[in-house]
Parts: C-alpha cells; structure tokens; sequence
C-alpha cells in the first residue's frame, strides 16, 4: 500500500505531533508500506529524517510555494501534490480538505478543540471539515469526548504509536534528580520549581532538570542552584530518563503525551495532572495523578516517591510494561486494519 502521512502546517516542530508523524511511518514502511510525508510548510534547515532519526528512504515533501492561506493551500495546491502521488491512504494531522480518490483518516491530538469551543465558526469549519474523511480516530478517550463536544465523530480511538528502543532504566540508586518536560506555557515549569522547592525544604537534597528550549529562561528567573536548565537531542533525552527519579508533569492540556510514554519505558515514575489521559497515566499504577496544579499536591507524591523504595520499584517496574500496550507496529496495525473497513 501506498501512504501519505500529512502535518497540516510545518513538520520540521521537535513535538510530540512530529514524533507521532514519524514513528507511525517507520511502523508503515516496517510492514510492508511504501511511506511519503508532507507538509504544508519548512524552515531552511528542513532535514526532519536526520533530526528525527528516520530511515533515509523515506520521502518528504512540502507544498509548492506555500502562502499564509492553509487552508487554501491543502485544497489546491496539497490536492495536486497527493494525486501525483496516488496514494491509497492518506492519514492527516491536522485536518485539510484534500481532492483525492484515496482513502482518508483525519487523526485528532486535541489541539485547538478548546479555542475552537470559543468560536461557533471555527467549531461549524472543523466539523465540516472532518466530516468530508472517511475516517477519523481521536488518540484518547479524552480528545473524543472533546471532539464530541463539538460535534465532531471519531470513529476509532487509537493511541498514539510509541518507539520503545533504545530507552534504558538505572536502578534507584543511580537516580539523581526529578525531571520536567517541555517549557510551553500549558507545561507549567513555574508548579514544578514550586514543588521541589518545597520537598528540599522538607529536607530533600534533590535538584530539578528543566528540559525545553527555555530552559534557561527558568534558570534565569529563578535563580535556584538546584535548577539544571538543559536542551538535549533524544539520545541525551533518554538518559536523563533514566536518571530521574521521578517525571513531574503539571500540565494544563495534554491529548496523550509522549513524556509519560518516555519515562513509563525508563521505569521512571510520573507525577502528572489529571489531564492527562488515564491511557497515558494510570492513578497508582505507572504514576500518580493529580487535580489541578497545586505545587503542594505534587511535593506530597513526590515525597511518597522519595521515601518509600518498594513504592518505587512496583511503580517503575509497572510503567515498563504498561508502554507494551503502545508499541508502534501494533498501532500501524490499526491504523491499516481502519482503512480497509
């Protein structure tokens, strides 16, 4: 079979959407497919399979002379760069009104349903939108609830494909500080200094490691010795996974988060909101959940974590096998097994 996986805007985003993009390919071509990407737009650095570390003999495409106008775009100029193509799938992140004979299955991550709630013509355009696919799968049961809202149908909820190789997972005693994940503003960094600051004055000697493109600017803001700003590539990233004691996740939105996926892997425990999927975060089992972005509440588990080992064995030993559930070819499986309905 032949398959166009799309991004609706720029692929080239280190983000949990490309990552879905390009581990939901590799698991494509892996049974078999033959796998193109395309996007509507791309920086000048535009080298998303070498940054990803994406096997070479993928093919990807962005659309001709792109313009402010999307939209548009997808249905002109996204329709002719398809049809040359001739797929016979095409699955969209993002959704675009595509002119194509191909089957086609919108993917819904969550982003924007909340905006568009606020806007009846948005809310009108994105459900006249996906009603012209053939299907569409919402990653969570949470996004399609949100869909639902809208009056969006998701017709499958399929997780999002998950790459576990190369994660490692070190003993409790070689576990050195707490981590937080990203530095968007829905993350939240401000909760996580909060609450380390509060389990070091509990007595707790442990530093926090802030990963994101503003890193530093946290650094900076705090000023706080034990902040450890860094900005990795996913090897990097994958240690410090497994150097962590525990994940600390105090998010305003997630749809399903690769970051509990990572650190589940590297047996790293999960201190997370309660709007994180209960797919991706399972309330003391991979992790603890947590209502609302109170630092207190998250010190508290956190301080459970620190202080009882056999808690922390049975957790990380858990989240190693719960990321089974998630295993990329598994999830392509799906995804091919949809189209063929």
């Amino acid at each position: 079979m032949r398959i166009i996986i799309t991004r609706r805007e720029h692929l080239d985003a280190l983000d949990g959407i490309s990552r879905f993009v390009f581990t939901l390919g590799e698991g494509m071509r892996k049974l078999g497919n033959e796998v193109f990407f395309l996007t509507h737009y791309v920086g000048r650095d535009f080298s998303p399979l070498e940054r990803w570390g994406v096997d070479a003999k993928y093919k990807a495409f962005s659309i001709p002379k792109p313009t402010k106008k999307v939209v548009i775009d997808w249905f002109f100029e996204g329709s002719k760069v398809v049809n040359e193509l001739s797929p016979d799938l095409v699955i969209m992140n993002g959704v675009a009104w595509i002119r194509s004979k191909a089957k086609k299955i919108a993917v819904i991550h969550g982003n924007g349903l909340d905006e568009a709630k606020k806007s009846k013509v948005n809310a009108l355009a994105l459900r006249f939108l996906y009603s012209r696919q053939d299907y569409v799968v919402c990653v969570s049961q949470k996004v399609k609830r949100m869909a639902s809202e809208l009056g969006i149908k998701c017709h499958a909820v399929i997780p999002i494909p998950f790459k576990n190789e190369g994660f490692k997972s070190y003993p409790r005693d070689k576990r050195e500080f707490i981590l937080h994940v990203g530095t968007r503003g829905e993350k939240n960094v401000p909760v996580s200094v909060e609450a380390v600051r509060l389990l070091r004055e509990r007595g707790f000697n442990v530093n926090l490691v802030i990963v994101g493109s503003a890193a530093h600017y946290w650094k900076e803001k705090f000023k706080y010795d034990w902040i450890i700003p860094k900005v990795v590539n996913d090897e990097e990233l994958k240690e410090l996974y497994a150097r962590a004691i525990a994940l600390i996740l105090p998010s305003t939105f997630e749809g399903f988060p690769y970051t509990t996926l990572e650190a589940s892997a590297s047996g790293t425990p999960v201190v997370g909101s309660s709007c994180i999927p209960e797919e991706a975060l399972v309330d003391g089992y991979n992790g603890f959940r947590i209502k609302g972005i109170n630092p207190n509440d998250y010190a508290e588990k956190l301080e459970m974590i620190l202080s009882n080992h056999e808690l922390w064995e049975k957790i990380s030993s858990n989240g190693k096998e719960w990321v089974k559930n998630y295993d990329y070819i598994s999830i392509s499986k799906r995804y091919l097994e949809l189209a063929s309905e």
